[in-house]
């Protein structure tokens, strides 16, 4: 049987093949792989972050305006009243004035963007409620005693402490009206209401140091930083348990009262009498009282001050916080609290004011 005859095959040449645009090459299968989810915890860093640094913009915003706006609102009426010092009265309306209408309205337009936490309220005993205020008292003298030491060494005991200033003068209403009744309501509202309301679901317990820590710096006072820092924990920790600012606005009134209104009025009666050189036949019914008055204050105030110390530390062994719904691990709550960019500038700029009225 006889073949065909084969057609002769031609050559053919070989594509150049096209270089991978991957190395190395991404095999098939692997390309159609979905991307890895990013991690749960990841996500919740980063929307703590997001608000604890919102919060810090917000209280930086209302530090600058309330000082830039109130300096310069007071140089133009002191200039307008040809005096180069205004009066108390005066000093501390243009400075309030600015604060709660202009720099406070602002700096919430900021905070606001942040959701509020929904919580269930409880009452305070009287009982609880004595006993926070007694521990208030050795938070506010030992920190007291830490601010003036400080001030003193920094500024070569040349500083002045504004608080005593307008608590030493003799105008009560304003003492009355700015330290008791307005400040507690205002700051009580802003710290811990609105702060703590808006992070507390990170963490309890950062976002009690976080608003603590953003009112020690408002004061812009090195005297009052550490004791109002403490104070600021406690107020905190009260508000945390209850979620009723009553409890709070009243501790904070009561502890302003004790420190404007009620220590001044027994300390200026009793300097008043001592500085009279009195003598057993010049001393008089109203001098007598007013050194029996202020040694039985100062008595019962130390009572009061070492029995909060003792409930200060037996409470400290109970504290308790609970998990928050989007509660941070560990280790990374603290870094989400305080490494971002709101609240590095809210310290920067609440130090920074802080030293620079300090050296005024």
């Amino acid at each position: 049987m006889t073949m065909p005859p084969q057609q002769p095959q031609r050559f053919q040449p070989q594509q150049p093949q096209r270089p991978p645009t991957h190395w190395p090459p991404v095999p098939p299968m692997a390309a159609m792989r979905p991307a890895p989810a990013p991690s749960p915890w990841q996500a919740r860093i980063t929307a703590a972050k997001r608000a604890y640094s919102r919060a810090g913009a917000a209280i930086a915003l209302m530090l600058v305006v309330w000082v830039l706006l109130t300096l310069l609102l007071q140089g133009a009426v002191a200039g307008m009243l040809r005096t180069p010092q205004l009066s108390m009265w005066l000093s501390v309306v243009i400075s309030s004035g600015v604060l709660y209408c202009i720099a406070l309205p602002l700096g919430f337009i900021v905070l606001r963007t942040e959701p509020m936490l929904p919580t269930r309220r409880f009452t305070l005993k009287p009982s609880r409620f004595l006993m926070y205020l007694l521990i208030a008292l050795p938070i506010t003298y030992a920190g007291n005693i830490i601010g003036i030491v400080l001030s003193a060494l920094l500024s070569g005991g040349q500083a002045s402490n504004r608080i005593l200033d307008m608590t030493g003068g003799s105008d009560w209403v304003v003492n009355i009206v700015a330290a008791v009744l307005l400040a507690p309501i205002v700051e009580e509202w802003l710290f811990r209401k609105q702060l703590i309301g808006r992070l507390r679901r990170f963490g309890e317990l950062p976002a009690i140091l976080v608003s603590a820590l953003f009112f020690a710096l408002f004061h812009l006072n090195l005297f009052q930083f550490f004791y109002a820092f403490g104070l600021g924990v406690l107020f905190g920790y009260v508000y945390m348990r209850t979620s009723k600012l009553r409890y709070t606005v009243g501790l904070h009134m009561l502890i302003n009262a004790n420190g404007g209104i009620v220590a001044p009025w027994f300390m200026n009666r009793m300097m008043a009498a001592i500085d009279a050189n009195l003598t057993p036949d010049t001393l008089t019914g109203a001098q007598m009282g007013a050194l029996i008055g202020g040694l039985t204050y100062a008595f019962l105030l130390l009572a009061a001050t070492l029995a909060g110390l003792v409930l200060l530390i037996v409470r400290w062994k109970r504290r308790e916080f609970y998990l928050a719904p989007e509660q941070l691990p560990h280790g990374a709550a603290g870094r989400a609290a305080f490494g971002n960019p709101g609240v590095i500038t809210c310290i920067a700029v609440g130090t920074l004011g802080t030293l620079l009225m300090l050296f005024a």
